[in-house]
């Protein structure tokens, strides 16, 4: 019950803290009419008009010594640029009790998109106990 309540709290914490979302304008188009004709040609180079990526990592050590460790990776990199694009990283990382350990890692590669990029990493690390240890590393990474 105990571990149910720490998770249902960590995700809700993650939730509720704002959100740092950064927004990138890709190539700059002058005037109207040439963002029409750059919409338009998309639709007939075959690439996705946007794309989209979520990596949500959960990990946890409870109790006396117990120990926990969690590699992630997400490649989105590559192909053709969409005209949007986002990505999201998530990772909650607990260590709860005497000599608990938590380790967490996190990779994300997207690619840029031509109009517009939002970006979001977000991380919950948290070590309650006597000589317990959470570490936790998260990189969300936007390529060109």
């Amino acid at each position: 019950m105990m571990r149910v309540t720490l998770a249902a709290a960590a995700l809700a914490l993650c939730a509720v803290l704002p959100a740092r979302a950064q927004d990138y304008g890709g190539v700059r188009l002058r005037g109207q009419d040439a963002v029409l004709d750059r919409v338009e040609s998309f639709d007939r180079s075959g690439c996705r008009l946007s794309q989209t990526s979520v990596t949500v990592g959960v990990n946890r050590a409870v109790g006396a010594g117990s120990q926990a460790r969690q590699q992630l990776g997400t490649d989105a990199s590559g192909g053709c640029k969409p005209l949007v694009s986002t990505q999201a990283t998530v990772g909650v990382n607990l260590s709860v009790g005497s000599r608990a350990r938590a380790e967490q890692s996190i990779e994300t590669a997207g690619t840029r998109g031509v109009l517009a990029t939002t970006t979001l990493a977000r991380g919950v690390n948290l070590a309650a106990g006597r000589n317990s240890q959470a570490g936790q590393r998260i990189l969300a990474q936007t390529g060109r």
